[in-house]
């Protein structure tokens, strides 16, 4: 026979039906705010390197064309990695809590529903200015700064 716990002794606590889990709201709230921040960082570090190599392009300490070629898809690769992550991850989440949500007016369901579908938009994001830093020659990306 098996005793029976005590109502407050320290279990794991299950999250109550219709309640998302704490990795599911973790991965939402990632969705929401961490793949944007990502797309930003991405964005400001191309817009930074691309600016510099071209209006210091002919000081001494600056990389070459190549480096920062290097340093851009690197950094393309590792930011399209962490949102895609993290897109699925809300994705799943998202498709968890919508399984058990009682109601087509919940409120844990619409912010499911915004961590998905931003963690999904902003990941595009990522993969398109990807393909303009990597894809484009750097060097044509200077001519407004000139």
């Amino acid at each position: 026979m098996i005793p029976a716990q005590a109502p407050d002794s320290p279990m794991i606590e299950a999250a109550t039906p219709g309640e998302p889990t704490r990795s599911q709201r973790i991965a939402i709230w990632l969705g929401v705010v961490a793949v944007p921040l990502i797309w930003l960082a991405h964005l400001t570090l191309g817009v930074v390197l691309v600016s510099r190599i071209c209006g210091d392009a002919l000081a001494h300490s600056v990389p070459s064309w190549e480096a920062i070629r290097w340093i851009v898809g690197v950094s393309s690769a590792v930011a399209f990695i962490a949102a895609l992550g993290i897109a699925w991850a809300a994705g799943r989440a998202w498709r968890q809590i919508l399984s058990v949500s009682t109601g087509k007016r919940d409120s844990q369901r619409f912010i499911a529903w915004c961590g998905a579908t931003a963690s999904v938009a902003f990941t595009f994001g990522i993969a398109f200015s990807s393909c303009i830093l990597v894809a484009a020659p750097i060097e044509r990306l200077c001519a407004p700064f000139q």
